[in-house]
């Protein structure tokens, strides 16, 4: 390499790392201020760079516009209040909440503003948007951002990235998401607890276990609330991992964090988490070849699925209880009965239960074995 060209790759390097670390946006210089364009609430607008004005203020025109697109809402509107001017008087307002200012790509969610009356008043981006820069910086007519904190402004939309993710299945695409937040100083206990989730719902059980174990350490005290579905996450990691024995242990303390009432006292919220705890319990002992443990935990499991759906065994016999969840359960103590266990009227009662809640299988099973499942009125 020539100096030459050496020096300009340095000139390069230089100026990479210049442009890396901060975001420049520039101002126009009117009548002795500085604007700012920006788009609020999605309508277009330059707005008084001010950071002597304690929120942004727009005018009732300005306003009048928006409800009249949609764009300010019923529910944005906070109430009145009363506003001093840079002259010193004091003004009526009306307190709202602008959902979404953007500056050059940058999206400032929930700003506080004032609307005022008048014929003449200035848009003026006040503090109350300012501060959710960050650390700023003047330079003549241009604003400086700093982009690590850019990096935590973007951190509600990656959030919301993660949340959507979670809900389609698609945990590898959240882990990418997590990791990128996992150093920042905002990186939360649910962020921590959705890392502990996603590697366990994609198989990396070892990762998992990782996170869960440092979930533990961390909010095990301060976050109680979340502690019983850590639990079970261990539990599926450690079945994951073929320790049995240990999934069972944490499957168990699950359950117990959740209630130790009678299933009838039981809250319907807290019964439809435990018959998902039981169902995996279940699972667990089936793969430990434990059928006995496995038959008891999926009829527990089923009892909390009927008490969630607010049915009786009554209505399971009448026909009346519809649920696939059920219905999957039942045919599954039907085999474990007809199959490990050699009991064959526990087999045929519990296929014909299964039968009752619609389980295409269990229908089969009875109509090969010409058992009666129609409802018992």
């Amino acid at each position: 390499m020539t100096i030459k060209r050496f020096f300009i790759f340095i000139v390069f390097i230089i100026a990479s790392l210049s442009c890396f670390g901060q975001k420049v946006i520039q101002l126009t210089k009117q009548n002795g201020v500085y604007t700012i364009p920006c788009s609020i609430n999605g309508i277009k607008r330059s707005l008084i760079f001010d950071t002597g004005a304690s929120t942004v203020t727009i005018s009732m025109k300005l306003a009048n516009l928006l409800y009249s697109m949609g764009k300010l809402k019923d529910a944005d509107f906070k109430g009145f209040g009363r506003s001093q001017t840079a002259s010193g008087h004091i003004i009526n307002n009306m307190s709202i909440v602008l959902r979404n200012i953007e500056i050059e790509g940058l999206n400032l969610k929930n700003v506080d503003a004032v609307i005022i009356k008048g014929q003449n008043v200035p848009l003026l981006l006040g503090l109350s948007a300012i501060q959710k820069l960050g650390k700023i910086t003047l330079s003549g007519n241009k604003l400086v951002i700093d982009t690590s904190t850019l990096d935590n402004l973007r951190l509600s939309s990656v959030r919301t990235q993660i949340e959507s993710h979670l809900k389609k299945g698609e945990y590898r695409e959240a882990i990418l998401l997590l990791r990128k937040i996992e150093k920042q100083e905002e990186f939360e206990e649910k962020d921590l607890f959705n890392l502990a989730q996603c590697y366990c719902y994609s198989k990396d059980y070892n990762k998992s276990l990782m996170y869960c174990q440092q979930w533990m350490g961390t909010y095990k005290i301060t976050k109680s609330s979340h502690e019983p579905d850590v639990c079970y996450l261990m539990g599926l990691s450690y079945m994951g991992l073929k320790s049995h024995f240990d999934a069972d242990n944490w499957f168990a303390k699950a359950i117990r964090l959740i209630s130790l009432d009678a299933v009838e006292q039981t809250s319907r919220k807290d019964a439809n988490t435990l018959s998902y705890y039981y169902n995996q319990k279940a699972i667990n002992y089936l793969e430990a070849k434990s059928y006995e443990n496995s038959v008891e935990a999926f009829d527990i499991a089923t009892q909390y699925r009927m008490r969630y759906l607010g049915v009786t065994s009554e209505d399971l016999c009448a026909g009346k209880v519809k649920d696939k969840k059920v219905g999957i359960w039942l045919y599954s103590i039907s085999k474990m009965n007809a199959v490990f266990l050699h009991n064959k009227e526990a087999a045929e009662q519990y296929a014909i239960l299964a039968a009752l809640c619609g389980n295409l299988e269990a229908i089969e099973f009875c109509n090969h074995f010409k058992l009666d499942y129609s409802p018992r009125l």
